[in-house]
């Protein structure tokens, strides 16, 4: 799971070459976070570039954070109960203004335990330097940081579920245990995406009348972007024990589809083309990539190929000027 990048890091690397070094500013918190963010994960850090320069910290620095529980989670090599107890103690510094007692102990696994656990270089950095990512959250504007709080609090019970969850089941028994899941996972994201808007660029990202439906429109654009990654994975997730759906594919499919249009919808009522551009493209890229399983039913993992990541950029581009007529 990864819910702040959804599917932008397939454009990201194309993205690159608009960068121009805008990045420099000294905003608190803002440096460290997009300096980590570029150690980790470079794709991502590149398609900052296409956010307006006040949202950039605390969507980088919520991806760090995200992405540093997630690697967590998903840590195999370690024992169910150390991720869990890591998990929780993470939740706790991330949801505290100063650091708590344990704080220490927990940077200290993070480095001697986990870190070495990670099967790629990029994640163990990131749970080395998570202090540095709490450091950076600590220092942020109070209305920043408890948005970021808020969805990192509900991204990590979302994890936890998972861990335990799965320990016992192999599958969800219901549609509402998916939806569920990709809300604590994805739709908090969405959520969160409209309320940094607000809270960071005002009436330039929507009017405080739009603000209620879009962060509506924003939840369910979150969740389609998590079923087309659960529709993708469907075949790998079932072969470790973990069925994130129990009905038929096709059904999510449509319900999938259905949420990325939504997220068009949504992309169309920002106030900035370069807002406008950021949150139409993961739902292009999620529709190509709906095509594909469907062409496949669904039976094995598909991937979007570069030209047609560029197809989806090119026609992100055009749905935002078209606006402007």
């Amino acid at each position: 799971m990864d819910s702040f990048s959804h599917q932008q890091d397939g454009a990201a690397e194309a993205a690159g070459a608009a960068d121009g070094g805008e990045h420099g500013g000294r905003e608190r918190g803002g440096e460290l976070s997009l300096e980590l963010l570029k150690a980790v994960s470079r794709s991502f850090y590149l398609s900052m570039v296409w956010l307006p320069r006040p949202m950039r910290r605390g969507i980088a620095l919520g991806y760090l954070l995200a992405r540093a529980t997630d690697s967590v989670a998903d840590s195999s090599g370690a024992a169910l109960s150390l991720r869990e107890t890591v998990l929780e103690a993470m939740g706790r510094s991330i949801a505290a203004a100063t650091p708590p007692a344990d704080e220490e102990a927990l940077l200290r696994a993070l480095r001697e335990t986990m870190a070495p656990a990670q099967e790629k270089e990029a994640e163990a950095q990131l749970l080395r330097v998570f202090g540095e990512a709490l450091r950076a959250l600590r220092s942020l504007p109070p209305a920043e940081a408890v948005l970021l709080r808020e969805v990192l609090a509900e991204i990590v019970e979302g994890q936890l579920w998972d861990l335990r969850f799965f320990n016992h089941c192999d599958s969800v028994s219901s549609d509402a245990e998916t939806e569920r899941y990709t809300w604590l996972v994805a739709g908090c994201v969405g959520a969160f995406w409209t309320r940094l808007g607000r809270a960071t660029l005002g009436d330039a990202f929507c009017s405080a009348e739009q603000a209620p439906e879009l962060e509506q429109m924003g939840i369910r654009y979150g969740k389609g972007l998590q079923l087309i990654n659960i529709l993708r994975d469907r075949r790998e997730d079932e072969a470790r024990g973990r069925r994130y759906i129990c009905t038929e594919p096709q059904r999510w499919m449509g319900r999938a589809e259905g949420y990325l249009r939504e997220g068009l919808a949504y992309s169309r009522r920002l106030g900035m083309l370069r807002l406008r551009f950021t949150a139409a493209l993961p739902a292009l890229i999620g529709l190509r990539t709906l095509k594909l399983l469907r062409l496949n039913r669904c039976d094995e993992r598909v991937r979007i190929p570069r030209r047609s990541v560029y197809a989806a950029m090119l026609q992100a581009l055009m749905l935002c000027l078209r606006r402007l007529r």
